[in-house]
């Protein structure tokens, strides 16, 4: 019985039903940022490396919200916290490397997502919320979505940006 607390006080950390779900939209917005970085046409070292650092923290994020939602409680809320501003502040970084190809519209959407989340983290390891209900996972997953595609979406576009403005064709079929 001791593994499934969640803290020294003997009491069950457990974050709302929503928190995992927001948990997997911070993540997927993460990797996308991430990967348009690595792949980015002026990418140098740096935002290659922040790009890694990013998908990183948005894997991390995407195996947390499905490992809460899997024991029903909030595991290792502190270190969720702290990989959540870690991703915030990789994401913030991103906007600053040289070739600025973070979309700013994904990094706000980010750190709206990675506030919330921790937030309801933060919230279920003082006030432990009832069990998930499967209403709440859906108007949760609903949500996120309306959130996350569009951030996702300019990632890509974010990726795709020239230097001086113009959007580079994806594949160019030169010698077809």
């Amino acid at each position: 019985m001791s593994e499934l607390r969640g803290d020294t006080t003997g009491r069950v950390s457990r974050a709302p039903s929503w928190v995992p779900v927001g948990a997997w939209g911070f993540g997927l917005v993460a990797v996308g940022l991430g990967a348009a970085a690595m792949v980015a046409v002026q990418a140098d070292p740096l935002s290659q490396g922040l790009g890694v650092a990013s998908a990183a923290v948005g894997l991390g994020a995407l195996g947390w919200g499905a490992t809460s939602l899997h024991l029903s409680r909030t595991p290792t809320p502190r270190t969720a916290v702290a990989g959540l501003f870690v991703g915030m502040g990789v994401a913030v970084a991103l906007l600053a490397t040289a070739p600025g190809r973070a979309s700013i519209l994904a990094v706000v959407l980010l750190l709206a997502l990675g506030v919330a989340v921790a937030c309801g983290i933060v919230r279920g390891t003082r006030h432990p919320s009832p069990r998930s209900s499967l209403w709440g996972l859906v108007a949760a997953a609903a949500l996120v979505t309306v959130v996350v595609v569009p951030a996702l979406g300019v990632c890509q576009g974010a990726a795709l940006l020239d230097a001086d403005g113009t959007v580079l064709p994806v594949g160019t079929h030169h010698g077809h």
